[in-house]
């Protein structure tokens, strides 16, 4: 089976994300997976009629993988989905796809999707500026949680305890950010500090931590700091975590999941989630599972495939 991985970033271990892509062709190698790690910016992208194959990367042409995986995030350009999309429309399958990544990507855009879907999530108001501090007080109360559209890994994440400090914060971002684009949420004290990350692969939920800040602070990122612990989901968290990857469209997605009064609310889902937190805490192999399922997805296309990956299992 061969695999494209499409990440942003050079190598350097130093870098967010690069621990799992190091991980990714550390598992590829053990379980005999042809695996590349391809920059999208690399590409040459030439669009024609027709769908006959024909990919360049850095120069050099290259033979059609059997499945491409982005792992760009939150963090995925407009060259990088044109990229994704003139993968699908040569035929290539992707996990995930364009659409899904970009709906993604954008907070706003997404809790939109999933409240369409009458999904539960926090009540959410687009920034202006100036701000309405009145309408923000009425419709959310306070504490309220105010979010840049593209944060990742807990950044770009302030909670305004009053409307003093609101206020002061909503004056500082209209006049230092104007390009920036900003949301306002109602924060869900029930909630503070902890969180469910539940991480979901091709509709079944594989794995599922709970996250708790360690500061009495509300962020519980593990990548922040937080501690991450094994949990075992509820039926109805479980369908709820599924029910927004359906519908969000996403093959592979972390789910992240708040504590309310009443049940859950949906925090945000990621079409490219970090699981070094997942992987500590429960002494699960994500890679291993991704290409598990992969193999199985491959298998429906490519008869006898599954006969000789179950006589492969036992010696990865």
């Amino acid at each position: 089976m061969r695999v494209w991985i499409i990440f942003h970033r050079e190598l350097s271990p130093d870098k967010a994300e690069v621990p799992e892509i190091l991980r990714f062709q550390q598992v590829a190698s053990a379980m005999g997976v042809e695996l590349h790690v391809l920059k999208p910016q690399d590409f040459e992208l030439v669009v024609a009629t027709g769908r006959k194959w024909q990919v360049h990367h850095r120069h050099q042409a290259l033979e059609k993988p059997d499945y491409v995986i982005a792992r760009t995030g939150a963090e995925t350009r407009y060259f990088t989905l044109s990229v994704l999309r003139q993968l699908a429309h040569q035929g290539v399958d992707l996990v995930n796809d364009a659409e899904a990544i970009e709906a993604t990507a954008d907070k706003l855009r997404s809790l939109q999707i999933l409240a369409a879907a009458g999904i539960p999530i926090p009540r959410t108001i687009l920034g202006k500026f100036p701000v309405d501090v009145d309408l923000v007080e009425r419709e959310l109360g306070f504490p309220v949680v105010v979010k840049t559209l593209k944060g990742t890994r807990g950044s770009g994440v302030l909670l305004c305890q009053n409307r003093e400090q609101f206020g002061d914060l909503a004056s500082l971002l209209g006049g230092a950010n104007p390009g920036e684009d900003f949301i306002f949420q109602r924060y869900v004290r029930a909630s503070h500090g902890r969180d469910v990350r539940l991480l979901v692969v091709g509709g079944k939920v594989v794995a599922a931590m709970e996250r708790r800040a360690r500061d009495g602070g509300f962020k519980s990122n593990v990548s922040l700091g937080g501690e991450g612990l094994p949990f075992d989901p509820p039926r109805e968290m479980k369908k709820l975590a599924i029910k927004v990857a359906k519908t969000l469209k996403l093959d592979i997605a972390g789910v992240d999941i708040l504590f309310d009064e009443d049940g859950y609310q949906v925090c945000e889902a990621n079409s490219s989630p970090g699981f070094q937190g997942l992987e500590k805490a429960l002494g699960i192999d994500v890679p291993a599972l991704i290409f598990e399922w992969l193999f199985r997805r491959h298998a429906r296309v490519e008869g006898g495939l599954l006969r000789w990956f179950d006589a492969m299992r036992d010696d990865w």
